[in-house]
């Protein structure tokens, strides 16, 4: 009888100690395994159907309000590498009061789905740069970066790496949000990519 209660015991610790099931997280309704033309998504590229190579998409399963565009990363029997969720760009004030309140609020809803970041960055590259007075100028100018990085959420998800949210800068167009999505072996699917593309992208 003492026997067979030890073995319970083990079987019973056994079965402890056993990985839970993590969820899928499928960042706009996309999964890993999608095809951009499931989406309609334009190839930046000439190629045909499904090519491997980077891809606009207008709408997506789930989109959310405040992007206005999605850019697709892809790899031809490998799947998705990541997914760039980007909101239109403003001309804003000179403190970027209205792109601030909507990187706080995209990070509010990305920190509800994925826990909170594991770095939140603001860097200013010069004393100037690091007055709110200038918020605009300076992000344009490359001058101050903002961003919000989730690390290593293999350990929450099944077929996620990483996930980041930056507020950006452009001379001619003002400032938007970009949120990434990075799925399981991005960095391999990237260099895929690149050595099939012949083009260096951002990761």
């Amino acid at each position: 009888m003492a026997a067979t209660l030890d073995f319970l015991t083990v079987i019973a610790t056994a079965l402890a100690i056993q990985p839970v099931d993590l969820p899928h997280l499928m960042p706009f309704g996309v999964s890993q395994n999608a095809r951009p033309s499931e989406f309609r998504c334009e190839p930046l590229a000439e190629g045909p159907p499904d090519a491997t190579g980077q891809y606009v998409c207008p709408a997506l399963p789930r989109p959310a309000p405040d992007y206005e565009e999605y850019i697709l990363a892809f790899v031809r029997n490998v799947g998705v590498c990541n997914l760039v969720a980007i909101t239109p760009y403003t001309e804003d004030d000179d403190q970027g009061t209205f792109t601030r309140n909507l990187f706080a609020g995209i990070t509010a809803k990305m920190t509800e789905e994925l826990g909170e970041p594991d770095e939140e960055v603001d860097v200013a590259h010069t004393p100037a740069a690091g007055s709110d007075l200038l918020f605009k100028h300076t992000v344009m100018a490359e001058e101050r970066q903002i961003f919000n990085q989730w690390n290593d959420l293999r350990g929450r998800f099944q077929d996620l790496q990483s996930a980041s949210v930056a507020l950006v800068g452009d001379e001619e167009y003002g400032l938007a949000i970009y949120s990434a999505y990075r799925f399981v072996g991005n960095d391999d699917c990237m260099r895929q990519m690149e050595e099939t593309t012949g083009l260096s992208t951002d990761r």
